[in-house]
């Protein structure tokens, strides 16, 4: 079997790699190199369980030793993980999952695909650079805005995603960051379904704030989240307003599913040879915005529904 994956991420490289030491021929597509996904980087215990490869000592993390908990009414409850609970950095993650995929034999191709057409029960993939290619599957792995997802036939709207915004922040001098290395706080929104976190990494801090899409204005979540960062670090809240050397501003959709849209979600149609995984597929918590946990198991699932029975990704995913 010939396999395109459009979008390297965790979901994509990681099923990349699962379909080719099964193996199967497989395309792994991207626009560009490994990068800082705009999101916190946690990887929950369950997902340092579930796929041991996560605690190779080839990609740094920072071990998170407690977990300040944050209500709207300002009460708060700090307790130690029951097990491993890991920040990621974002970049050396993905660039460690696309590697351990090209080392098993994948074709990895920085390479922006413009088209996808179905011509006689094949797919037909062209990217910029003129390639083209002929496949027998189309997984699409590239995000929440996905463009597979929509080229397939299957659309969210608004109420189907969260929006989430906030800053990495590298500092000289680290300060009071130093102290707070292995912290992680999480506070829930009052009025709005969501919550903020500042979660430690292995060199920075990242600051973020997530709420339902529309929810609240991307400026009142700022002064939101800034206000907290002021609370406990009011250094670093005036680094982020100055916009000072370090400070860098991201913003990101993600998936956040309805009852209702799971019901009737469809993430493959193997007739029609096209699947979707990740947050491409939906595959993210509603509740936490957890995705890199369910990007690698949803990929895990594909490919064993390939190597069984197709059919069955649509059921068990």
């Amino acid at each position: 079997m010939k396999v395109a994956i459009i979008g390297a991420g965790p979901a994509g490289a990681h099923l990349a790699y699962e379909l080719r030491v099964r193996g199967a021929e497989v395309d792994l597509y991207d626009a560009r190199e490994a990068w800082e996904k705009p999101c916190g980087g946690g990887v929950t215990s369950k997902a340092l369980a579930d796929f041991p490869f996560l605690t190779t000592p080839d990609v740094a993390r920072k071990l998170v030793r407690s977990v300040r908990l944050i209500s709207a009414a300002r009460r708060e409850l700090t307790v130690p993980p029951r097990s491993d609970f890991a920040i990621f950095p974002r970049r050396e993650l993905g660039q460690f999952l696309r590697v351990r995929a090209v080392t098993a034999g994948v074709r990895m191709r920085v390479d922006r695909v413009e088209k996808t057409a179905r011509e006689s029960g094949k797919w037909i993939i062209e990217s910029a650079s003129g390639l083209r290619n002929e496949v027998d599957l189309l997984v699409g792995a590239d995000g929440a805005s996905s463009v597979i997802r929509r080229r397939v036939g299957i659309r969210f709207g608004p109420e189907d995603f969260s929006y989430g915004l906030g800053w990495h922040l590298y500092r000289a001098d680290n300060g009071k960051s130093a102290e707070l290395s292995g912290q992680v706080d999480i506070r829930y929104l009052e009025k709005l379904g969501g919550y903020l976190w500042l979660f430690p990494r292995v060199d920075h801090h990242s600051y973020g704030i997530a709420c339902g899409y529309r929810e609240a204005s991307p400026q009142e979540m700022k002064e939101r989240l800034l206000a907290h960062i002021d609370s406990q670090d009011p250094l670093a809240a005036r680094m982020i307003r100055a916009q000072a050397p370090g400070s860098h501003f991201y913003a990101a959709m993600i998936p956040s599913l309805g009852v209702t849209k799971w019901d009737r979600l469809r993430a493959s149609r193997p007739l029609e040879g096209w699947a979707l995984v990740g947050d491409a597929a939906g595959s993210v918590d509603p509740l936490t915005g957890e995705g890199i946990y369910y990007a690698l198991l949803s990929a895990g699932l594909l490919a064993r529904s390939i190597a069984g029975c197709f059919d069955h990704y649509e059921v068990i995913s």
